[in-house]
């Protein structure tokens, strides 16, 4: 492979690597913007007292 394609492939490589961080980077604010807003929305509801409480279910088994 001539030395000149080398290097212009590796520049490729870098730019895509970039690309690939920056969504990367733009999907996780955006899942954290969304998470954050549904948290928001349960401590209002558990302010008001529309939550309910959570209970651990211990489920009895039968032997047959």
């Amino acid at each position: 492979m001539p030395a000149m394609t080398k290097v212009i492939l590796e520049r490729e490589l870098t730019l895509i690597k970039r690309r690939l961080e920056a969504v990367e980077e733009a999907l996780a604010e955006e899942m954290s913007a969304d998470d954050k807003a549904a948290l928001e929305e349960s401590l209002r509801e558990h302010g008001m007292g529309k939550s309910v409480p959570f209970k651990a279910i211990r489920r009895r088994t039968r032997n047959h």
